[in-house]
């Protein structure tokens, strides 16, 4: 995949991950109303990247509920595995999938 700047991996993560009325929706269409120059094939391929990274972070917290890694790993392991994502994010994403693999 071309390399994308932090700056759009960013926004599509936090358009992919978004509550509310655009909950699971498609980012296509914000996406290119932020960056006009990205063509659909490559918002495509941003969306399926950043959504792989907001799994992983989702079966850190599965592998941290079963007691293998603690918490602060989850961070950890997050941000070197995903150097582009800021912090903000790494955190709410822990967060949310804290709450699911307690569920």
């Amino acid at each position: 995949m071309k390399e994308f700047d932090s700056e759009i991996l960013n926004a599509a993560l936090e358009f992919a991950t978004e509550w509310g009325e655009n909950f699971r929706k498609p980012i296509a269409g914000r996406m290119k109303a932020r960056f006009p120059a990205l063509e659909d094939d490559e918002i495509a391929k941003i969306e399926a990247f950043v959504r792989k990274a907001e799994y992983k972070i989702y079966e850190f917290a599965e592998i941290e509920e079963r007691g293998e890694i603690s918490e602060s790993d989850i961070t950890r392991l997050a941000a070197e595995e995903f150097p582009w994502m800021n912090g903000g994010h790494i955190a709410r994403l822990k967060n949310i999938g804290m709450f699911y693999a307690r569920k």
